[in-house]
């Protein structure tokens, strides 16, 4: 990439922005002056995720995506645990969706 292109304005999916890795990362994305608009993939609405002017929040079902929008850069950072998934049959459901 040359140093033009690198200075465009980048929009940006990330997926897992409820976690821990997530949540740091989403805050340095909407900080970032070269990222002009942030999607974001929840399994579920997430209230603790703070309006953005550069932020758009898009309830998903990860088994069955549709239509994403166009974007310049994907960060990927779901996670589950056993006891959160609820068994390891769903475990391991949520980690092949991933």
């Amino acid at each position: 990439m040359t140093d033009k292109a690198s200075a465009l304005p980048r929009t940006v999916l990330l997926a897992g922005a409820t976690g821990l890795v997530g949540r740091a990362l989403l805050q340095q994305l909407l900080e970032h002056p070269q990222v002009a608009h942030v999607h974001v993939l929840l399994r579920r609405a997430a209230p603790s995720i703070a309006a953005h002017p550069r932020l758009e929040l898009h309830v998903v079902d990860f088994a069955h995506l549709k239509r994403l929008p166009r974007v310049d850069d994907v960060y990927i950072a779901l996670g589950t645990t056993i006891k959160t998934a609820g068994s390891q049959e769903a475990f391991r459901r949520s980690t092949m969706a991933m």
